[in-house]
């Protein structure tokens, strides 16, 4: 039910306007809470935030969307954007050893040579036992190379998922739990309306800026809602045990709140939540995560026919090319035709690649974009940008289940959203937008029982 009246008593600051923050302010708004959304960057949307590229926005950090992602299509749908919202059939290969092989469906898994005939049979079934497995409890406790080898074989690991995930996770590759991998074959795998088909993905005609545009217009229509950007958070304040407020660098005073929701990265909260319990604290500074530096390419003509192509090769240091507009039609149509590529590194941001200028990474894109498609040429680049995120991926090592954050703290009326919480979920726009509503939903919940009880 919309209100335009504020609860009174019931104030809240969001920490953060990406889709977790812009998600439970939407909701907490709708229910007359007197809401304040408090946003670092000028421009919302957080790793979802778009630039404009000829006019027409483009997402710096690539997305796509699978059939089991419910919680953002319940939220197109809630938003009226469901026309926006389109289905293709994707393609995807793998570059081994210089060659490009088909890897999109089943008859390209059997003829993918570089893996013996029964270690492909044996990833098919995987795949298909990944895709109706519902519980993963148990995968939790198991790392993912053990668990891999066991299920496709050796040779087929050291071809498909090694070079993914020693290029992804570094000296951690061998940690990660099994449950984060299955999550991501079930994943795609669900998006694929027959075992003979290929995956079938989504897309809104303006990426994610299509949702974030219309949240963002939602809010400002309710007037206990103010949504403020080019603002720094210095310390969330506590009183008498409990939040009370937020203080800005450069205000005299907090803004006084009843709750908070943050939605930021965990490294960063510790840093202004001095009030919380130190052994909870020691808790969440132990969770460790890489960053992300990914190229953003408008090129004149496209790389390959693929949306997805990875990539196991010593000569390039990256693993995998995704040519959006091979999937998004919409924006390679409004673009006039021309192709939009990212190329991502995951990696800590204390190694050396995560501070190299753009002339250094731009050098190793060309290089890597040429060894996959030896016609490619630098004048096919019209357009290049470099984005860096540092918290852009925690590292979910074997165990990762016990030390996932609940949203509630031992600070009462702090709540957080973090992308720890995903797990064993990889992180999607879906996932945000759930835990932003979840949290709203707690804050409504327990303002709901305190009410009962006066």
């Amino acid at each position: 039910m919309e209100s335009s009246q504020p609860t009174p008593g019931r104030r809240v600051c969001v920490i953060g306007a990406g889709l977790a923050g812009l998600s439970a302010a939407y909701d907490l708004g709708r229910q007359g809470y007197d809401v304040t959304v408090l946003e670092a960057s000028p421009k919302i949307g957080g790793l979802a935030e778009s630039l404009l590229i000829d006019g027409k926005p483009v997402e710096r950090f690539y997305h796509f969307i699978c059939m089991g992602d419910s919680d953002l299509m319940a939220l197109v749908d809630e938003l009226g954007l469901h026309d926006q919202l389109h289905w293709q059939p994707s393609r995807t290969s793998f570059y081994y050893n210089g060659r490009v092989f088909g890897f999109g469906t089943p008859i390209d898994l059997l003829l993918f040579q570089p893996v013996p005939f029964f270690q492909r049979i044996r990833f098919g079934l995987n795949v298909v036992e990944s895709r109706y497995r519902k519980n993963w409890d148990a995968l939790d406790g198991v790392g993912a190379r053990e668990w891999l080898i066991r299920k496709i074989g050796q040779q087929a690991y050291n071809v498909i998922w090694d070079p993914l995930l020693r290029v992804k996770f570094g000296d951690f590759h061998d940690k990660i739990s099994a449950a984060w991998i299955w999550h991501r074959i079930n994943r795609v795998a669900s998006s694929r309306r027959y075992l003979w088909e290929p995956d079938s993905l989504g897309y809104l005609e303006s990426g994610s800026d299509t949702v974030i545009g219309a949240l963002a217009s939602k809010l400002k229509t309710m007037p206990n809602v103010t949504l403020r950007t080019s603002v720094r958070v210095e310390q969330i304040v506590s009183a008498n045990g409990r939040v009370s407020g937020v203080k800005l660098q450069g205000d005299s005073g907090p803004i006084p709140c009843d709750s908070v929701v943050s939605t930021i990265a965990l490294g960063l909260l510790l840093k202004l939540a001095p009030d919380l319990d130190g052994d909870y604290q020691r808790r969440l500074s132990a969770i460790e995560y890489i960053g992300v530096v990914c190229g953003l390419l408008k090129l004149k003509q496209p790389i390959t026919r693929n949306f997805w192509t990875n990539i196991n090769d010593p000569n390039i240091p990256f693993n995998g090319i995704i040519e959006y507009t091979n999937l998004n039609r919409h924006l390679f149509r409004r673009l006039g035709d021309k192709s939009i590529v990212y190329i991502p590194y995951y990696l800590r941001t204390s190694e050396p690649r995560y501070s190299f200028s753009d002339d250094q990474l731009m050098r190793e894109f060309v290089d890597g974009i040429r060894r996959v498609n030896p016609a490619f040429d630098e004048s096919w680049i019209e357009e290049a940008h470099i984005s860096r995120a540092p918290y852009a991926q925690a590292i979910c090592t074997v165990g990762f289940k016990d030390i996932v954050p609940t949203h509630d703290t031992p600070l009462p009326g702090l709540y957080i959203t973090d992308s720890t919480q995903f797990y064993p979920e990889d992180r999607t726009i879906s996932a945000a937008i759930r835990l932003g509503r979840r949290v709203a939903n707690m804050i409504v919940t327990s303002a709901d029982s305190v009410s009962r009880l006066s």
